[in-house]
């Protein structure tokens, strides 16, 4: 149903790098209830920014009813 790949996001500030997902890799099923927790800034908006298309990832792919997003037209 949904998928994510290896998926990273970086934000550049300045001459500094920030990774707020490192090569996150998920699989969800039809149907499936799912929590997403954890402590303040460990990524959890991002992740769900980047699911509800909202923010694009870095690297990696988001995949849905088996088609990747990188074919999806814009």
């Amino acid at each position: 149903m949904l998928g994510l790949e290896n998926i990273t996001k970086e934000y550049v500030t300045g001459d500094s790098k920030v990774e707020a997902l490192k090569g996150i890799t998920l699989q969800f099923r039809k149907n499936e209830f799912v929590s997403i927790l954890g402590q303040s800034g460990c990524g959890k908006t991002t992740l769900l920014n980047l699911i509800g298309g909202l923010d694009r990832y870095t690297t990696g792919d988001l995949v849905i009813n088996g088609n990747s997003k990188k074919d999806f037209k814009r």
